[in-house]
């Protein structure tokens, strides 16, 4: 019996920590202001002329023709997008210490002297291991995309979405460019902290 509540509890850490790595990846929202007109053509400009961000113009205008949208220079709706980032943060561990020395008293401050042998610290590490010395991140990369579509003419938003990731195996062009396809799979719907697989 113990062995199968084990079994249970083991499988159910499994899934749920499987499901939060998966919402974890990308979290995308978005806002529906107004109904497309029919037979909708699109425009897309990034508002950073920039090579990373002419380089994601070509990934939004290749995913919206394979989801079937029409692209034209000269298209009333015209989809904008911008592109940010906020760095993360590292924390460093000293490199372990096998043995240190202390000295208090007296005049030359050796009266009181201690040494002591670090044997064993799973943190800074000891005679016996190593420790875990070296980089750690605190906190991950992130990195956004925002877009909106709007009426070239009377500037009246018909649509806007935002989607967020944080940095994982991949850089931050290859993340961004991932981003893409969830945001184009949801254009002209509202939708609130949905997540997807960037991974």
């Amino acid at each position: 019996m113990r062995r199968l509540i084990g079994s249970l509890l083991l499988s159910f850490t499994v899934l749920m920590g499987g499901a939060s790595a998966y919402a974890e990846d990308g979290v995308m929202n978005s806002v529906s202001f107004r109904k497309f007109p029919q037979d909708t053509k699109l425009q897309v400009q990034a508002l950073d002329n920039s090579d990373s961000n002419l380089a994601l113009q070509k990934e939004f205008e290749r995913v919206l023709l394979a989801e079937g949208y029409t692209l034209s220079n000269n298209a009333t709706l015209i989809l904008t997008f911008e592109t940010r980032d906020e760095i993360g943060a590292w924390t460093t561990t000293d490199r372990r210490h096998v043995l240190s020395f202390e000295s208090k008293g007296g005049r030359e401050g050796g009266e009181n002297a201690k040494a002591r042998l670090n044997v064993f610290n799973s943190q800074s590490g000891g005679l016996l291991n190593r420790g875990r010395s070296g980089t750690n991140i605190a906190t991950p990369s992130s990195y956004r995309i925002d877009v909106s579509i709007e009426d070239r003419s009377t500037g009246k938003r018909f649509w806007q979405g935002w989607s967020i990731a944080k940095l994982g195996a991949a850089d931050g062009q290859t993340l961004t460019t991932k981003m893409i396809p969830a945001l184009v799979r949801e254009i002209g719907k509202t939708v609130r902290q949905k997540s997807f697989e960037v991974y």
